[in-house]
């Protein structure tokens, strides 16, 4: 199983790379190799790095990784992640295609995009999973037309999978949830709650790991 995830730029410090790690280390019923995307390896001592050397930015990054990793099983994590309990569900995922985790935290609605002209999504990249070559497609869709896709949906890579004809699997429910905007949309909404029988808690609004370690967040994070 390979393991990667995207450290670009100064949003995240190499302690969220190593604390992934460390989590994953944890939780993860099968054997793994963990790997680094990013543009500046230091402090990421002992770990396997591969250099960004492209000229996307932000977390555009993440679409190289379905034409870097081409061998066996890979699984993609966002650094704002927890990770809660062993991740059998997850690892037990057999993929058509590349698969996403469907938002079911904001399922029933859409924020007001179309007003801002922003393109809606009812996908998270947060955690991916695929197989083999099988984001190759959505690889090569995206570079033969980048510079449309980087203009139309600059709001992120969530909008490109939802939006543009590439085929994409949902993983799937009760593997991860939101923090903020909880697990369903109209009947499990609390935010901040621990749900101990999900694998996965995602940090994809507001506050960010090194600022809750007060919170149950910080017993996880670790």
């Amino acid at each position: 199983m390979n393991i990667v995830c995207v450290k670009w730029g100064k949003k995240y410090s190499a302690e969220y790379v190593h604390k992934l790690y460390s989590m994953l280390s944890r939780n993860m019923p099968v054997p793994f190799n963990f790997y680094c995307y990013t543009d500046d390896n230091t402090d990421l001592n002992g770990l396997q790095t591969i250099p960004i050397e492209s000229d996307l930015e932000g977390v555009w990054p993440k679409v190289e990784l379905f034409n870097l990793f081409g061998e066996g099983d890979t699984m993609y994590f966002d650094l704002d992640v927890v990770i809660l309990n062993p991740l059998e569900r997850l690892c037990s995922v057999k993929t058509r295609t590349v698969s996403v985790l469907y938002a079911q935290w904001k399922s029933d609605y859409f924020y007001p995009y179309a007003e801002k002209k922003f393109s809606p999504t009812l996908y998270n990249s947060s955690i991916m999973k695929w197989n083999g070559k099988q984001g190759q497609r959505i690889y090569e869709h995206f570079q033969n037309q980048k510079d449309r896709i980087l203009v139309r949906y600059r709001e992120g890579m969530d909008r490109y999978l939802f939006n543009d004809p590439v085929d994409v699997d949902i993983l799937p429910s009760g593997i991860a949830y939101s923090y903020r905007l909880g697990a369903r949309y109209q009947k499990d909404e609390q935010a901040e709650k621990l749900r101990k029988d999900y694998e996965v808690c995602i940090l994809n609004q507001g506050e960010k790991n090194d600022t809750l370690l007060g919170t149950w967040i910080g017993d996880y994070w670790k």
